[in-house]
C-alpha cells in the first residue's frame, strides 16, 4: 500500500503540460489515454475497464472547496466524505505529504472490498491559496498506478481562481465500477441491484448507472430519481415525473400523436407493487433527439421513479436505433427495474422458474392451428415452455437468447399474451392464458393440447447442455454473402457471417454478431454462448430440434429461435 502512495505523490505540480489538455475547476491536465470521461456538476470521472480480466480504474476529480488552512484537516474532512463513509474504509489511513510551489498534497489509501473484490481507494487532496482540490482513484489492480501517476504529472492548479463550492456540499459523488456481478445498493427506501458491467454513481439526489462498454458516441443512463411525495394516480405521477425529467436533462418535449410519451396501463408486478411506465423523446442541445423512459412505482403514500435517458442515432445513415435496442442493455435495464424492492413494503417476491424437472416440466415443440384477422387460419410451430414454478409460455417465438440466465418473471410483464400459468395432475392439466383456458393431457411421451375442438401434438425436446459441433456449416446467401461457420469439438468456432444472421437483427449497429470473428462456444439451457476473442459475448437460442448429442458432425444444424438451418459442407 505504501508503494502505491509513493507512486501517486505529486512530483511536478506546475510542470509544462504536454499533449491534449482538459480543464476542470482549478485543474488543467492531460487525461489518461482510452479512459472514458463522464461529467456531472461538481465532479468529473475517467474510467477504464479491461473486459478480459475484469480489472478497472476510476479517477474522480471533485470541484474545489474552501480550505480550512490546514492541509491535514482538509484531508481528514475529504477522506471521511469521499472514502471512509461510502466505502466503509478505515477512518485514519497512513498518509504522506509533499509540498510544491505553495501547494501541499496529502495522499492516503485503503484496501476495501467492493462487490467481493479487493479495490485500492487512493485519495489525493491538494491544499493551498484558500482552496482544497480532491482526486479519488479506485483501482482493482496496481498496474493502473502508472496511468494515474502520469495524470498527476501533467496537472496544473490555478492559484487565483476562487472556489465556488462551500464545505457544506451534500451532493457527494461516489463512483464505483461493477464488473463481475451487480452489487447491492440502497437509495432512500429503494433497494436495487446494480447491473454488472455498468458504472455505478451515487449522488445526493439520485443514483446513475451507465454501461462501461457503451460506444463513445452514444448515450445511455439509468437514473434513480428522488421519490415524489404526492397524492394522485399513477398516470398523474408519470406525467409529473416525465416533465420533471425533461427539465432535469435540459430538454424540451417532442410530441408524437399529440402526446409527449406513450404509456402502458397501470399494473401490479410479480413483486407486489403497482407501477406504470412511459416512453417518449426529448430535444436537447440544438435539436439532438434523446429517448426518455420513466418507470414509476407507487409505494404507500409516495411514488418512486427511475428514468432511462438514451441516444437515438442513425446507423449508416439509413435506420435509427436507440442505445438500448441492444438486447444486453435492455435486459440489464429490465432486470434492474423488476428487481427493485422497498424497505417499507412487505411483499412476497415470486422466484423465476427453471425447466429442470420431470413430467410436464421442460421445453416442448409441435404445430398448432392459429387464427388471425390478417393471416386467417394457419398452422404454426409452437414451443411451449413449462417452468417448475407453475409458469408457462405458450407461443410461436422462443426467447431470442434461449433460456440461460433467463428470468421467467419479466417477459409476462412486457408481453403478457403468451404467458400464463398451468395446473397438472394425474396426466391432465389446464393452461390459464390471458385469452383463454386450454386443456391438455399427457399420452406416453407426448402432450396433446385441445384447441378448436382438435388435439394438437407436442413433443418434448431433450437437454442440449454441453453440446458439441464439428465441421463447417453454410447458410443461404444473406447480406450479399454466403455465411459460414466452423465448429470444432473442443469448443472453438470461427464465424464468417452466420452469427449475424442467427441474431435476426438487420441493424449492424446493435447486432453484436455483425462482425466476423472467432472464439469459444458453450451450450447451456438451450442457449449457445459465443465468446469472441475480441471480448464480444453473443447468446443465440438453440432448441435442439433434430439434434443428437452423439453426432456432433450431423448434416444439418438448426439454431436461433427460428430454427434456421445450416448444412455441413
Amino acid at each position: 500500500m505504501k508503494k502505491i502512495i509513493s507512486l501517486l505523490l505529486l512530483t511536478a505540480i506546475m510542470q509544462q503540460v504536454i499533449g491534449q489538455t482538459e480543464t476542470f475547476d482549478i485543474a488543467t491536465y492531460t487525461p489518461p489515454k482510452d479512459f472514458k470521461k463522464d461529467s456531472k456538476q461538481g465532479v468529473v470521472n475517467y474510467t477504464s475497464v479491461n473486459s478480459t480480466t475484469g480489472n478497472f480504474c476510476v479517477i474522480a476529480m471533485y470541484a474545489s472547496t474552501a480550505s480550512t488552512g490546514d492541509a491535514e484537516k482538509d484531508f481528514k474532512r475529504e477522506w471521511k466524505e469521499l472514502v471512509a463513509t461510502p466505502f466503509k474504509a478505515k477512518a485514519n489511513p497512513e498518509t504522506e505529504t509533499q509540498s510544491a510551489d505553495g501547494w501541499k498534497a496529502v495522499v492516503g489509501a485503503s484496501l476495501v472490498k467492493l462487490d467481493g473484490a479487493d479495490v485500492y481507494i487512493i485519495l489525493t487532496v491538494f491544499s493551498g491559496f484558500g482552496k482544497t482540490f480532491s482526486v479519488r482513484s479506485s483501482l482493482s489492480d496496481q498496474s493502473y498506478t502508472a496511468q494515474v501517476d502520469a495524470l498527476f504529472e501533467t496537472m496544473e492548479l490555478d492559484k487565483t481562481k476562487t472556489s465556488t463550492v462551500n464545505n457544506n456540499n451534500n451532493n457527494n459523488n461516489i463512483t464505483t465500477a461493477t464488473t463481475k456481478g451487480g452489487g447491492k445498493g440502497k437509495f432512500g427506501a429503494m433497494m436495487y441491484t446494480a447491473p454488472a458491467g455498468w458504472s455505478h454513481q451515487i449522488f445526493g439526489d439520485g443514483v446513475v448507472f451507465k454501461p462501461l462498454d457503451l460506444p463513445v458516441d452514444e448515450q445511455l443512463a439509468i437514473q434513480i430519481m428522488q421519490p415524489l411525495n404526492a397524492s394522485g394516480t399513477l398516470e398523474q405521477a408519470l406525467a409529473k415525473s416525465f416533465d420533471e425529467a425533461t427539465v432535469m436533462y435540459n430538454g424540451t418535449s417532442m410530441y408524437q400523436s399529440g402526446a409527449k410519451y406513450g404509456k402502458n396501463a397501470p399494473q401490479k408486478s410479480f413483486n407486489g407493487w403497482e407501477y406504470i411506465r412511459g416512453k417518449g423523446s426529448i430535444n436537447v442541445r440544438n435539436g439532438t433527439e434523446l429517448g426518455l423512459e420513466l418507470f414509476v412505482v407507487k409505494i404507500n403514500n409516495r411514488f418512486e421513479r427511475v428514468a432511462i435517458l438514451e441516444s437515438r442515432k442513425y446507423c449508416g445513415g439509413v435506420s435509427k436505433y436507440f442505445a438500448s435496442d441492444r438486447i444486453s442493455y435492455r435486459n440489464d435495464i429490465e432486470n434492474l427495474l423488476y428487481s427493485l424492492q422497498f424497505s417499507d413494503l412487505n411483499a412476497t417476491v415470486l422466484e423465476s422458474g427453471t425447466i429442470k424437472g420431470d413430467g410436464v416440466t421442460g421445453l416442448w415443440e409441435g404445430t398448432i392451428q392459429s387464427t388471425g384477422a390478417a393471416t386467417g387460419v394457419k398452422l404454426e410451430v409452437f414451443s411451449p415452455i413449462f417452468f417448475d414454478n407453475g409458469q408457462v409460455y405458450f407461443g410461436n417465438k422462443f426467447p431470442t437468447e434461449g433460456l440461460d440466465e433467463f428470468n421467467s418473471r419479466i417477459p409476462p410483464e412486457l408481453y403478457p399474451r403468451n404467458w400464463g400459468t398451468y395446473t397438472f395432475n394425474n396426466g391432465s392439466g389446464v393452461l390459464k392464458m390471458p385469452f383463454a383456458e386450454i386443456s391438455f393431457r399427457m399420452v406416453g411421451n407426448k402432450l396433446l393440447f385441445t384447441k378448436n375442438q382438435m388435439d394438437w401434438t407436442m413433443y418434448k425436446l431433450k437437454s442440449v447442455d454441453g453440446a458439441r459441433f464439428n465441421g463447417t456449416y453454410v447458410m443461404s446467401k444473406s447480406y450479399d454473402v454466403i455465411p459460414t461457420i466452423t465448429f470444432s469439438a473442443d469448443g472453438k468456432f470461427n464465424d464468417n457471417g452466420v452469427v449475424r444472421v442467427l441474431y435476426h437483427n438487420g441493424n449492424v449497429c446493435v447486432n453484436p454478431g455483425a462482425k466476423a470473428g472467432s472464439g469459444t462456444y458453450e451450450v447451456k439451457n438451450h442457449t449457445i454462448h459465443f465468446n469472441y476473442t475480441d471480448g464480444r459475448k453473443v447468446k443465440i437460442a438453440f432448441l435442439g430440434t433434430g439434434y443428437d448429442k452423439s453426432s456432433p458432425s450431423q448434416a444439418t444444424l438448426r439454431m436461433s429461435y427460428n430454427d434456421d438451418p445450416m448444412n455441413r459442407q
